[in-house]
């Protein structure tokens, strides 16, 4: 798997939680700390629409055939593809790198501690994809492949702070057999039924009643309630797994992620996710503007008699603007009104995304003295055990004494940098009065590494997947000139992004390019 978020990758098969800790073999690291992320040590924030420029300033006017706005996973992934095709692609991304959630802290020893995307799901989408960017990859389970010393992960539910006692042999034999019957299960009457979960959203019209039930509903049909908790996990941060859609839920456990939960997920043979984006960095070059801020989106200028075009004003900090023209336009970057409404947007794609809500995420690093192991958060009085809300998976050891990754779930977008840390300090708190870490956690905790990766799974309701959203939201690939791409339309998984990528976007453009 490797879904957008894999904030704390856990056993399948077990209650336990594993901490995915491994030895790095090959990388080079910094020799000082060094945080690889768009937004340093405090949340990303959105860049004002303001240029930087004054009006009389002269924009650069750069022709190309594909401008892509976002240099995330989705985007990244696209103009590698469209490249290979011949096109001129620009690429433009207001964070200092690339990659989206691909981030990566490296600890005063130099050992990378991935923040954001973990692992990736065994596909050929995958593989294929590291394979072009001559990114060398290893099989690796967090569950399974467990160094050898590794303290073991104790269970606590935080908002409590109350010890989940660890599972006899006999009971932890039990709900592994039980997941496994339920896999099977989910494997007839999901998989077999709906083939296209790993290509998108490309929901049947009528959309079939099942998929509008509460997911809970749906895994008691089919006898598959054992797997919500893992869905919810691989997820991470999903919502309530219980209530959502049922479309939703299915969406988070395609054929690829059930099977390398079951079997192996792919790694960078580094050990660090960055190494992905680095060399997709190093093969786009001066093709990716970095740090910048769009101005202004015009998606149907007329560039001859029968055809149009687009343009996109850009700028940059301390250079003069750019005004992009491109043939055709791909947006990768959330579509929420917040980060679109200020292009030219139509009345129905106004319709269309406007309806989008989303969940809030933050993710850390959290340095706290004299802890060694992993702590699972484990909801005792909640459905299926998922964590409060706000509240975080768990706190994971890294391959670095004393450092570890979290990450946040919010109900809304109604939070910051300092209401996320504050969540894990309370928690903190709560632990060590029972003992589960040491005294003075919360007040000795720092925070190396910081990024909101919200807004997250951009989603609607069931009346409105009832009333065909998706088959609106398909409907618009190609129009005005404009594809998009990303988790809006796939769900947070990288192997999901890049097969919608290759199944959809890309014969879409390559068809409308003449390549």
């Amino acid at each position: 798997m490797r879904f957008n978020q894999l904030a704390l990758p856990v056993l399948a098969l077990s209650v336990d939680y594993v901490a995915a800790t491994y030895e790095t073999n090959g990388g080079s690291c910094p020799a000082e700390p060094v945080v690889s992320s768009a937004s340093s040590t405090t949340v990303s924030s959105v860049r004002p629409l303001i240029p930087s420029y004054t009006p009389s300033s002269s924009p650069v006017v750069l022709d190309v055939d594909l401008v892509v706005i976002g240099g995330g996973s989705g985007g990244i992934h696209a103009a590698i593809q469209l490249k290979d095709a011949g096109a001129k692609v620009i690429v433009i991304e207001k964070k200092k790198q690339i990659g989206g959630h691909a981030e990566t802290y490296y600890a005063p020893s130099g050992v990378p501690i991935n923040a954001g995307v973990v692992i990736f799901e065994n596909s050929t989408v995958v593989s294929s994809y590291f394979s072009r960017l001559n990114v060398n990859s290893t099989f690796f389970n967090p569950a399974t492949d467990v160094p050898p010393g590794t303290p073991a992960t104790t269970q606590y539910d935080f908002s409590l702070g109350f010890p989940i006692p660890a599972q006899n042999a006999s009971a932890t034999q039990a709900q592994n057999l039980a997941i496994a019957a339920a896999a099977q299960s989910y494997a007839i009457n999901i998989l077999a039924k709906y083939p296209w979960i790993d290509a998108g959203f490309l929901v049947p019209d009528p959309v079939p009643a099942e998929l509008l039930l509460p997911f809970a509903e749906l895994a008691k049909k089919y006898s598959f309630e054992p797997l919500l908790p893992v869905i919810a996990q691989y997820n991470w941060f999903t919502g309530d797994i219980s209530t959502i859609p049922a479309l939703y839920g299915v969406k988070g456990l395609g054929p690829a992620l059930l099977g390398s939960i079951f079997g192996k997920f792919i790694i960078p043979s580094s050990g660090d996710t960055r190494t992905l984006y680095q060399a997709a960095a190093k093969e786009l070059g001066d093709s990716i503007m970095l740090e910048s801020t769009i101005v202004s989106v015009r998606r149907t200028v007329k560039t001859g008699k029968t055809t149009t075009g687009v343009t996109v004003l850009v700028s940059q900090p301390g250079q003069a603007p750019k005004l992009i023209r491109a043939k055709k336009l791909l947006v990768a970057i959330p579509q929420t009104m917040k980060n679109i409404g200020t292009f030219d947007i139509s009345g129905d794609e106004r319709d269309i995304f406007s309806k989008f809500t989303a969940l809030g995420y933050w993710a850390g690093v959290v340095a706290v003295p004299g802890l060694t192991n992993s702590i699972l958060n484990v909801g005792a009085q909640t459905p299926y055990n998922q964590p409060v809300i706000p509240g975080p998976n768990g706190i994971q050891a890294s391959s670095a004494p004393g450092y570890f990754t979290t990450s946040v779930g919010f109900n809304d977008l109604n939070y910051t940098e300092e209401s996320s840390q504050a969540v894990i300090r309370s928690d903190l708190a709560r632990l060590a009065a029972v003992g589960g870490v040491p005294p003075g956690s919360a007040q000795a905790a720092t925070f190396p590494f910081s990024s909101d990766h919200g807004p997250f799974n951009l989603r609607v309701s069931a009346n409105d997947i009832k009333k065909g959203f998706y088959k609106k939201l398909l409907a618009l690939q190609g129009k005005r000139n404009t594809y998009w791409c990303g988790a809006a339309f796939t769900g947070h998984n990288s192997g999901l992004v890049w097969n919608f990528n290759v199944g959809t976007v890309v014969p879409g453009l390559k068809k409308d390019l003449g390549l």
